[in-house]
């Protein structure tokens, strides 16, 4: 990563990053919880967009949806 990123957000000591990991997983674990697929992407649409406007990124915008996303629709038969 960028010095820049680095010099924005400094490591800290003690940070406690197996914790830091569980707790956000339980936090998105439950926003996401009984989410449909489209749910699911604009929830991490979202997520990833505040994420680059937090580190000041212009990556562009994905074009296309997921395959997951794309197929949700479909029955098990394929049909």
């Amino acid at each position: 990563m960028s010095s820049q990123l680095w010099q924005r957000f400094p490591l800290e000591r003690g940070l406690r990053a197996l914790d830091m990991k569980d707790r956000l997983q339980e936090r998105i674990g439950k926003d996401v919880s009984g989410a449909s697929p489209e749910e699911l992407v604009a929830y991490f649409r979202e997520a990833s967009r505040r994420f680059r406007r937090g580190v000041r990124c212009n990556a562009p915008e994905p074009e296309s949806l997921p395959s997951a996303v794309r197929d949700a629709d479909r029955t098990p038969d394929g049909v």
